[in-house]
């Protein structure tokens, strides 16, 4: 049996990733590239596509976790500590890589067009105030100013400083390159050959695993006596990562169409690398097999009701995604019922926010440091107290 890290090297262990998605590729990044931890990452397609290509790289935890109903009590805190991060993270990536992060601080904007949206928002305000997180309440007049391709029909708004965004596309392209690069990481095609051992599931040649592959991660096969069974069977906790299709569309930007991202009730508009995306449906316990047109066309009407100016724009791409998600909207971040088994899973709708923190809190773990108390509360072992 391989080695846990706590009997390993406890700072030199090797470290295999399995999904190189923007999690697991943010993971190795930090391992590899930032502490100087040797990693090999598997993928059964091509690296940072999946959840990380389709996102619309939305940074948002005041918009996000802080008007969530039914999260993980503590997710509005993790958001906003990766959300911190991000400029320190894109800065060493762009270093690391020599391409752009795709990172911008602009701050976001949430626009309400009906009394129903403005109550939301006036109580994600309130939310905000009692922890202290800089926002400003809008007028519709104010909201207009600050985004002249508003709709005269906005009534009220917030202007959101920790909310902003990043192309992903850039940041994921980013991550393969500073990887690449290092001569302290790998990658390898195709599904990692996991064996069981009594109750652990080992890698031959590592010293530790974290199972990092988004909605897939319970199927993830484990060679045992001859047969191959999902890691499921070695922490039922994993069944718990479901599936969240979703359907999105870009157009092209161009006069009356946004400069920063907007969003309003469940409609987002993100302009991103010569184009505006829009999005986002989401559908649980589905995987959407393609773009479905009258979906993203009602996302497309949404969104011109919010910005009029889009109506014109043509229409660049439609596609579909699916996002990992855990009954309390939070990540299994932390070792499994398995020793020497980790999962990094489940991130729901901020995949592209928490990899920051997510790097941190499992580098920590797989080396034997300790992550905190904050990391503690998101084991996949953990009891589900959603909020309310």
């Amino acid at each position: 049996m391989a080695p846990t890290p706590s009997s390993a090297n406890p700072h030199r262990p090797r470290i295999a990733i399995i999904g190189a998605g923007i999690i697991g590729l943010s993971i190795g990044f930090e391992l590899a590239v930032r502490r100087g931890v040797p990693v090999t990452l598997y993928d059964t397609g091509a690296p940072g596509r999946g959840a990380s290509w389709a996102a619309a790289g939305m940074i948002a935890p005041a918009f996000e976790a802080a008007g969530e109903a039914g999260a993980h009590p503590r997710l509005f805190d993790l958001c906003l500590e990766s959300a911190a991060l991000w400029p320190g993270f894109a800065a060493e990536l762009e270093a690391a890589s020599g391409l752009a992060s795709g990172y911008a601080a602009a701050p976001a904007l949430a626009a309400a067009m009906d009394g129903r949206e403005a109550a939301r928002l006036e109580a994600i305000a309130q939310t905000l105030a009692a922890r202290g997180v800089a926002h400003r309440m809008l007028d519709g007049a104010g909201l207009r100013r600050a985004e002249p391709a508003l709709s005269p029909q906005v009534l009220s708004g917030l202007e959101l400083e920790t909310d902003t965004r990043v192309d992903n596309r850039r940041t994921v392209a980013a991550l393969i390159r500073a990887l690449e690069a290092c001569p302290l990481a790998s990658f390898r095609a195709g599904p990692a050959p996991l064996k069981s051992a009594g109750r652990t599931v080992v890698l031959e040649g590592h010293d530790a695993v974290i199972a990092a592959a988004g909605w897939q991660t319970a199927v993830i096969k484990v060679e045992e006596a001859g047969g191959l069974y999902s890691l499921v069977n070695w922490d039922t906790a994993l069944d718990d990562i479901d599936c969240y299709g979703g359907q999105m569309l870009s157009v092209a930007p161009g006069d009356g169409t946004p400069g920063r991202v907007v969003r309003s009730g469940d409609v987002y508009l993100v302009p991103r690398g010569g184009q505006v995306v829009i999005g986002a449906t989401v559908e649980p316990f589905i995987v959407p097999d393609g773009a479905d047109e009258a979906a993203t066309e009602a996302l497309r009407q949404a969104a011109i009701a919010l910005c009029p100016g889009l109506e014109a724009a043509p229409v660049t791409e439609r596609w579909a995604g699916v996002r990992p998600g855990t009954p309390d909207h939070a990540p299994f971040l932390g070792e499994t019922a398995a020793p020497g088994l980790f999962v990094a899973a489940g991130h729901y709708r901020n995949g592209i926010l928490l990899a920051p923190i997510t790097a941190r809190i499992m580098a920590d773990l797989v080396t034997g440091r300790d992550a905190g108390a904050l990391a503690a509360t998101f084991s996949p072992r953990r009891a589900y107290t959603a909020t309310a």
